[in-house]
């Protein structure tokens, strides 16, 4: 009730003041948007249109369907035949390969690595901008998510056409595939910039993400 919006500090890297970490330069953070995995069904699927659930079905499903060994029928169906202990073998060892990728997942998901993230709220208050406060916020933000296992091209973030460009500093490039966390703030902000004579873009990292230029 404190917290509607499920906001987490840990997610943010704020710049304060070395003597005075009362006084405020700005701040910056990722917000996870969900699994990266695209939904296998749907053609050109955007990111995070999938699920890790979904996935490992598709994924057992495919060595059902590649399974040598078929069900057997008739008497070969008895427990104690060559051939059902083979089907029951294979079938056990689907469950184990599940069981596996079930905890290779949760594992994943303690560790926020198989997320995509929206690099948000970066905003320097107006005294302290062009001081490079807002640089070096962003470079910090993107190499403690490497430290941390996980890869730079999972970030993505929405600005204007105009400012584009600083972020093209950090590796960020424009993107047609945003991921369908984005879609509803992307159609909302588009209304609103286009009305502001702007154009609202995305844009995705991975591209020397940590670079000092």
């Amino acid at each position: 009730m404190m917290n509607p919006l499920g906001i987490q500090s840990k997610r943010f890297l704020v710049a304060v003041d070395p003597m005075d970490d009362k006084n405020l330069y700005g701040w910056a953070q990722l917000r996870p948007l969900g699994p990266r995995i695209r939904d296998p069904n749907l053609y050109n699927a955007a990111p995070g249109s999938g699920s890790i659930e979904q996935d490992i079905e598709e994924e057992i499903w495919d060595d059902f369907d590649k399974d040598e060994v078929d069900f057997p029928s008739g008497f070969a169906s008895l427990p104690w035949t060559k051939e059902y202990k083979e089907m029951s073998e294979n079938a056990a060892k689907r469950r184990n390969r599940r069981n596996q990728l079930i905890e290779k997942a949760e594992e994943e998901n303690i560790n926020d690595r198989n997320q995509i993230w929206e690099l948000a709220s970066v905003y320097v208050l107006p005294k302290w901008r062009n001081n490079g406060i807002g640089s070096e916020l962003i470079r910090r933000i993107l190499k403690r998510h490497m430290d941390m296992g996980r890869i730079p091209d999972d970030v993505y973030l929405l600005t204007l056409d105009s400012t584009k460009g600083w972020y093209n500093r950090f590796g960020f490039v424009e993107t047609d595939d945003p991921p369908t966390a984005m879609a509803l703030e992307m159609t909302a902000g588009s209304i609103i910039t286009s009305l502001m004579g702007e154009k609202l873009v995305a844009m995705r990292g991975g591209h020397n993400s940590v670079s000092n230029k």
